[in-house]
């Protein structure tokens, strides 16, 4: 697996404090933190994104929004009530 290189902008303070603890290995500190908010972010959107699918898949079918009309004629339709 090909790696690139990622830099953080910190405070001075806080670079001071990290420079305090250099026993610690903050490159895998960060590397570790960024993988749990992918993993958080794709467990919670996933399943998000698949119900939004099927509501869309369903309203489709229902013809709820455009009763059978091409889309063209629904955007004009939407576009000439706002005005």
């Amino acid at each position: 697996m090909s790696e690139v290189t990622v830099s953080v902008r910190v405070e001075k303070q806080l670079h001071d404090q990290m420079r305090l603890h250099d026993e610690i290995n903050w490159s895998a500190v960060l590397r570790k933190s960024i993988e749990e908010k992918i993993e958080d972010i794709e467990r919670i959107d996933i399943p998000r994104a698949q119900h939004a699918t099927e509501m869309l898949k369903r309203l489709r079918k229902e013809r709820v929004f455009d009763k059978g009309k091409p889309t063209g004629e629904l955007i004009r339709e939407w576009r000439d009530k706002r005005k």
